[in-house]
Parts: structure tokens; sequence; C-alpha cells
């Protein structure tokens, strides 16, 4: 495994100024953008201050952050950059001889005599320092990118000389209250901030990696949670506002606040036409939130609906208990809230994510799609009572599925094909995935396709439709770009599937290795 995708977990080499990729195959000439990607870059730091001479840090969710851009160019090429996000953290860590304050995974062998079947997750940070006293990269967020989030258009940090050919932002978030403001050209962060700098009621100190955005409005939806005696989640949204309306250029809004669920580790929300939807899935924090504690067979898990635009939690569902990480779809059906999640029937999938252990190619357990259906929302809406939800699927581990998108023009509307990381058999496939999945969410029963090429690791497929295509009728007429370890040469490279069979149309071949991470988005030329 060492010899092979483990180099996946390795340092990356960083690369700020663009070089230009070899392409085999024909790039369609309508593709042109580029594909954001961020996630953990480097997992090993030298210090002279630690005991054995460097810091390695334990959890694949504690790499230190590094931001990527490919970038596909109206002739046909490829061009690619990379920014480490972290460096402040890294020069803290170096100084003190460890990894201090938040982390996910014990860092500390002594942790184990406590928590050995937890794992740690440290949100409450003794050591952080005001928002307006940290620099721009004091902080690890590289988990999500959101362009042009609400909240930042007349931000001192915008640069002003912004490439037409990109956003005039990018916002970096994470599973806590941190952002962090990239320069969209060049990936280089430009401010440290939180939610509380938005709006002082946002004081949580947990919010989603995952938030939700209205394609058409431009409303940005999230939560935040503050620990406490009574845990409290803000469902909140952020709307932007002409100066003239109050003096600034955006209005939050609490839709929200949940005081009678437990403080749980929720990597996401949804949303549909007419609601937010909290599912507060079992992730519970022990009593001083220093660790997930250990797994409640009994317990279940609760979907709270709220009212996206008149606020207020209107129906409460309950169903048996499960872990996940990540939504795939959501979307109204007459009175009725169809929510689709690829779940894990625990949280173990925690304890597995170690770094030594993805790298030993130890196998793995991969999510599985489950449909849930809420029931007549308004025909019986009742805060005071708790409904059960229906399952109406539950997909087998050969659809299994992680790292889920869609077409963008349909997510928190119907739909019909979702995109993702796939495993072919948990029981010896090594690593974390092996292949691309395309699932028709409207025929469970059908044969999930699949691309796949021994030895490799695929990341996050993101869908890029054809312009003029219609999503409705012709929702998978598109490419699918995926970054792609090749374990035998261990360098990556960017490949694009033709959505509809997924196959292979072209490649964009890098001369190192890409760091196996988590999310993207792709923005077209302007």
């Amino acid at each position: 495994m060492a010899q092979g995708i483990a180099i996946g977990y390795e340092n990356a080499v960083e690369q700020r100024e663009p070089v230009k990729l070899q392409v085999t195959g024909t790039i369609p000439s309508w593709l042109t953008g580029r594909l954001y990607r961020t996630g953990p870059g480097t997992w090993n730091i030298p210090s002279n201050n630690a005991p054995s001479g460097s810091i390695n840090l334990k959890h694949w969710f504690d790499g230190l952050g590094m931001t990527h851009c490919f970038e596909i160019t109206p002739s046909g090429e490829v061009k690619y950059r990379n920014h480490s996000t972290a460096l402040g953290v890294q020069a803290r860590y170096e100084k003190a001889g460890k990894a201090v304050g938040t982390t996910f995974g014990k860092q500390d062998p002594c942790e184990a005599i406590f928590s050995e079947f937890f794992t740690a997750f440290k949100p409450l940070e003794v050591d952080r320092p005001p928002a307006e006293q940290c620099g721009p990269d004091d902080r690890n967020v590289s988990v999500t990118l959101t362009p042009d989030m609400p909240g930042f258009t007349s931000h001192h940090a915008i640069p002003s000389g912004i490439s037409s050919a990109s956003p005039r932002y990018i916002v970096a978030k994470s599973d806590n209250d941190a952002l962090q403001i990239l320069d969209p050209d060049t990936l280089r962060p430009l401010h440290y901030t939180t939610y509380n700098y938005l709006d002082p009621r946002l004081d949580g100190a947990l919010s989603a990696a995952h938030s939700c955005q209205d394609k058409e409005t431009g409303e940005f939806y999230n939560y935040t949670l503050k620990f406490g005696r009574t845990a409290v989640y803000k469902v909140f949204r952020i709307r932007r506002l002409s100066r003239a309306e109050s003096g600034k250029d955006y209005e939050v809004d609490i839709l929200a606040e949940i005081k009678d669920a437990p403080a749980a580790y929720l990597h996401a929300l949804t949303m549909t036409e007419k609601y937010v939807v909290l599912s507060v899935w079992q992730g519970d924090f022990t009593i001083v939130a220093a660790s997930i504690g250990a797994w409640k067979p009994k317990q279940s898990s609760t979907f709270y609906v709220i009212d996206r635009h008149a606020g207020g939690i209107v129906a409460k569902f309950e169903t048996q208990p499960f872990f996940a990480f990540h939504y795939i779809n959501a979307y109204d059906s007459g009175d009725d809230i169809v929510i689709d999640i690829a779940v894990y029937d625990d949280h173990s999938i925690l304890q597995l994510l170690y770094v030594d252990i993805l790298k030993s190619g130890t196998p793995t357990p991969l999510a599985r799609a489950r449909r849930f259906v809420l029931k007549d929302i308004r025909e019986h809406s009742s805060v005071e009572s708790t409904r059960q939800a229906k399952v109406e699927y539950t997909l087998p581990p050969s659809s299994s599925i992680e790292l889920c998108t869609v077409h963008p023009a349909l997510y928190h509307k119907p739909y019909r094909y979702t995109y993702g990381i796939n495993k072919e058999d948990f029981t010896r496939s090594v690593g974390f995935a092996d292949r691309i999945v395309k699932l028709d969410m409207s025929a469970p029963e059908s044969e999930p396709k699949i691309w796949a090429i021994p030895g490799t690791a695929p990341g996050e497929p993101i869908f890029v439709p054809r312009p003029g295509s219609s999503p409705e009728t012709q929702e998978d007429d598109g490419i699918l770009l995926s970054v792609v370890l090749d374990g035998k040469t261990q360098k990556s490279m960017l490949v694009m599937l033709d959505a509809k069979d997924l196959t292979e149309v072209a490649r964009a071949y890098m001369g190192t290795h890409f760091p196996l991470g988590f999310h993207g988005v792709f923005t077209g030329l302007r």
C-alpha cells in the first residue's frame, strides 16, 4: 500500500504558479472554466521542538489545508496551481512541537487512556484568539468552497483586479464557525473571519461545512451550534441587500432555534424549495465537548423541518439511529419532503479514517444511499409531536456512495441522478474508495454505472452540464470531473467522463500526486 495510493496521504508539493498539464483525448469545446478543490495537503511537519523531530497529524481530517485550481481554457489546455492555506497554523505547530488547538483525531497517545473508543474532536479552543487578531492563514479551513458567498461583497480584503474568468472571491468553510476568504486567481488566503462577524447572534462554535445556497436568489443557509448546559442550534439565512436598504450589503435572519436536541457532529444540512431540514443524526459530543461519545443503538435520529421563508419549526420526524457526513439531495413532493442521505450504520467510520489505517489498506465501509420521506408536512403540522419518517429504500453495498454530487441546477429540486465515489468490495478493497459511481435514484433496483481503473483512487466527481441542455429533460448531459490518483505512477490526473455512460473523454496528467481530499466546485467562464 505504501507504494501505491498511500502517497495520497503524504505532503503535497506546493505549486503557486500555474503549470500546463499534458492532455490526452479531446476536451469538449464548451468545457471551459475552473475546477477548485480543497482538502488536506500537509500531514507531516518538521519541528526541532518535537521529540521525534516532526509532527505527524493522525487523522485524515486534521491535515493542513491546501486549495487547488484546474483551469480549462477555450483552447483546450489545462493549467494547474495550488496554495497552502494554513501556514500560520503550521508555524504554531512547529513552535509548540505538537498539534495544538482543535484536532479531529487523538494526537497524544495518553488521550487513549480516557477515550480509547471515542474519536477526539475538540471544538472549544482555549487557545483560539479573536478573529480580528488572526492572520489570513491562522486557522485550518479546508473542507468546502463557496464562490461569492453573501456577506463579503464589499469586504476590504477582496482584491479589485480579479480575472473576469473567475468569481470575485471564494469562501472556504469547515465544521466550525471559521470562514477563510481566498483570492480566486492566486488561491492566496486574504482574510480569516467567522459567522459571528456577520452577526453577533451567530455565536456557536460549530457549523456545517456543507451549507445550502439558492441558485436563483443567492440566499445562503446554515446553522451554528453553541455548547452549554443546553445545546442551541441556530438555523440562519444570509440574504444579499442593496446597500441603500440598510447601509450594508447583506442581512442575517435567524429562522429557528433548536434546544431539545443533543449537541452532535453534523457535517451538513439540507433544504428544499419550501423548507430547511436539520437532521440530528447520532454523533453526540460528550459533556465537555472533547470527544464524540459511544454509539447508542436505541437513540433515534431526528429531522427538524423549518419554514425556509417565514421561519419556525413546522414539524419533527424521527427514525432509527444512523450516522452520515453527506446528504445526496432533498426536494418537495406535494406536501411531502424526500431526503436522500449517504448513511452509515454507526459512527465507527470516524475511527477508521486515521491516516495510518488509511495507508495500511485496511478495508473500510462506505456509505449507502437511503431515501427518507417526511409525509404530510403541513396537513399534520405540529412541533409538539414527533412522527416517524418513512424509509423508502436503502441501496446495497454494491451501490455504495460518498462525496455525492448532482446536477448543480437540481440541488433542492426533484432529480434523478447522483454521482460519487464507490468501493468494489467493503471486505477486500483497500483505501477509502476505488471507483466512480452513477446512481439512478428514481430506479433503486437498477444496476449502477461504474468507472474504475485498478490501482487508482478517484476523488469527488463534479458534474458540469453542457450549455443549453435542460436539467429536467437532459439531466445527465454533461461531463464529470474527478482528480484521480494512480497508485502505479504515484501521480494524479484530472479525468473527464461523459456523465451519460461514464466513458472517458480526456485526461490531464499532473507531474505530482494530488492529496486525497474532500470537496470542490466548478465555475464557468463569465
